[in-house]
């Protein structure tokens, strides 16, 4: 007798995967997605100043100016804050705020549709 052997079938995650990739534009979104997020996370160690401090001899300087020395590569704002700190700092309130309204909807999609379930059996 010849044993018989039995195509084994690849990991759901990794089956995933073999057709997630072939879409080199999703990978691109994740690996952004992904970039995003760390940033956000590690914003002090990524952020070159704190996003509330102020230098007053540099009041709306414009990107990569030559009196800047490069210190300022997205300018200052009217207070002559750095706008690359501010907004390194501001993606932690923009993924909060995306993770509260996604929650929230889930919680009450999950109540709708058990009231939806419930009312709906003989």
């Amino acid at each position: 007798m010849t044993a018989v052997s039995a195509s084994v079938r690849p990991g759901r995650l990794k089956e995933f995967w073999r057709y997630f990739s072939e879409n080199h534009g999703a990978v691109a979104g994740l690996v952004l997605f992904v970039a995003l997020v760390i940033v956000a996370l590690a914003a002090p160690v990524f952020a070159p100043f704190n996003p509330d401090q102020q230098f007053r001899d540099a009041l709306l300087m414009p990107p990569l100016t030559e009196g800047s020395e490069g210190l300022f590569l997205l300018g200052t704002d009217a207070l002559g804050r750095d706008m690359l700190s501010r907004l390194i700092f501001g993606a932690r309130f923009s993924l909060f705020i995306g993770v509260v309204v996604v929650s929230v909807s889930l919680i009450g999609g999950v109540i709708i549709g058990m009231f939806a379930a419930a009312g709906s059996t003989p």
